[in-house]
């Protein structure tokens, strides 16, 4: 071989490396790139759950604090409908009503000028704090048809202080531990490596209430939320997750494109594609549970039942539904006979589970999933049943019959000596003069036409467009 031809060799060799490398280098490079580019993907992913969770929590919290300043009107409720009452029997409801509340500590009755300490949990918060004093002091002149509250902070311990007035001078006091609340609906994200900090606004700044372990805070995946449930105590959760609690949401498949270059194009795309459907299904989920939130304030807490704003809502809705789609709309009003003497003669608490226990049944008489039952006021309830025809008037006797046989003793003004319920029925055809105010308004006409008669019994309107509308009853 000559000189020449050995040169030739070996820069066809050398040509021949630098490609390689260069190709190399380029590919490691590009698998780099795309890596970071995933590992910010997966990054975001993991903070979106962490938004979805910070909402749950938040309204899950929410819930808790809802259900504890309950109490408060139903021990408002108590002293307005009860017979004068002495501090005993005032003492034993306090108790009731506080065991179901969970986080409620302290309960006072200030009568004039006494105040009585019906309820105090192993605690003399409510008689050493100079800030429970304070405020004392300032609901003694609030306005009558006002609510007051405060949130109040000492050594390690902070609660929720909130007054109602029970006509010109009596007031109705309840001190609500916030980290029973907190225990009841945050812990768990506390234990997942989440840090919650709950501070109040006041006049002076913010004060703060309650704050977890400190953990490695991620800068990126800090959250605030207000609490607008005290009227002069507005609440802030702050939530921040640890650095460990995003990497375990992540599942770290952008490794595997930076050893696997060769594969790059062919995973690039499905991973995009499985991280843009991750993505959807992860804003799909926070949807839902936006919209679980807002359903929270559109339920009755008692029953479970939606309340009287959604079913006007869905009322309107359906109405406007069953004229583009050309099908009738039935609508159900449903009233608890003689419910008035049955709270006086058995009390709030009596009443409230005598509530709950015609909602279960209600409920299970009623299994299309279009059809909607809610309770609109005291012992009024609806239904909303869409493409029905007159022989919706079985589901109405279903319901009648149902109640009677639960056989719950009502010795008030009831004669058969049971409760039972007064049922009007409205079926409308889908015609320019179906609308929500007069498809109530028959069903109202027909419910007070079942009451007339003495009640235990339905009223029936059926509007038909081939023939005379009827009215039938039994």
């Amino acid at each position: 071989m000559s000189a020449a031809d050995e040169m030739s060799t070996k820069g066809k060799g050398q040509k021949r490396l630098d490609i390689a490398t260069v190709f190399g280098l380029c590919g490691v490079m590009f698998s780099l790139l795309i890596f970071l580019f995933m590992f910010k993907q997966e990054r975001e992913a993991a903070i979106q759950s962490f938004q979805v969770k910070v909402a749950q929590d938040v309204a899950l919290f929410e819930q808790q604090l809802r259900q504890n300043l309950y109490a408060l009107d139903s021990l408002q409720a108590y002293l307005q409908l009860s017979e004068p009452n002495t501090e005993t029997d005032f003492r034993n409801a306090a108790a009731t009503i506080a065991s179901r509340a969970g986080a409620l500590e302290g309960v006072l009755w200030k009568k004039g000028e006494t105040l009585h300490h019906l309820i105090v949990d192993k605690n003399d918060f409510l008689t050493t704090s100079a800030e429970t004093s304070s405020f004392i002091m300032q609901i003694e002149e609030m306005d009558p048809q006002a609510i007051q509250s405060i949130a109040l902070s000492q050594q390690e311990r902070s609660y929720v202080m909130a007054a109602a007035p029970v006509g010109d001078q009596d007031r109705i006091i309840i001190l609500i531990n916030l980290e029973k609340v907190i225990e009841q609906s945050l812990l768990e994200s506390v234990d997942e490596g989440v840090s919650i900090t709950l501070s109040a606004t006041t006049d002076g700044g913010a004060k703060g209430l309650f704050s977890s372990q400190p953990h490695d805070v991620a800068a990126d995946a800090i959250f605030d939320s207000s609490i607008d449930l005290l009227n002069n105590t507005p609440l802030t959760l702050n939530f921040a997750a640890s650095e460990s609690y995003l990497s375990d949401k992540m599942n770290y498949t952008s490794v595997m494109f930076l050893i696997t270059g060769l594969l790059l194009s062919y995973l690039m795309g499905s991973y995009l594609k499985r991280i843009g459907n991750h993505l959807k299904a992860m804003r799909e989920e926070q949807e839902v549970l936006a919209g679980q939130m807002i359903d929270t304030s559109w339920h009755d807490p008692l029953t479970g039942l939606v309340n009287r704003i959604h079913f006007d809502e869905a009322l309107d809705v359906e109405c406007r539904r069953a004229v583009r789609e050309f099908s009738p709309l039935t609508m159900i009003l449903l009233r608890i006979d003689g419910f008035k003497p049955y709270t006086d003669h058995y009390g709030i608490e009596a009443a409230d589970i005598l509530l709950q226990r015609v909602s279960e049944t209600l409920k299970s008489s009623v299994g299309r999933p279009g059809d909607m039952i809610a309770r609109l006021d005291d012992h009024l309830f609806g239904f909303i049943l869409p493409s029905t025809n007159e022989l919706v008037v079985q589901l109405a006797e279903r319901c009648t019959l149902s109640i009677r046989e639960l056989e719950i003793p009502n010795e008030g003004e009831v004669e058969n000596g049971v409760v039972t319920l007064s049922i009007g029925v409205a079926t409308l055809q889908p015609t320019r003069l179906l609308t929500a105010d007069r498809l109530f308004d028959v069903a109202n006409e027909q419910l007070l036409i079942a009451i007339d008669k003495g009640g235990d019994q339905y009223s029936a309107y059926a509007e038909s467009g081939l023939e005379p509308s009827v009215t039938y009853s039994v």
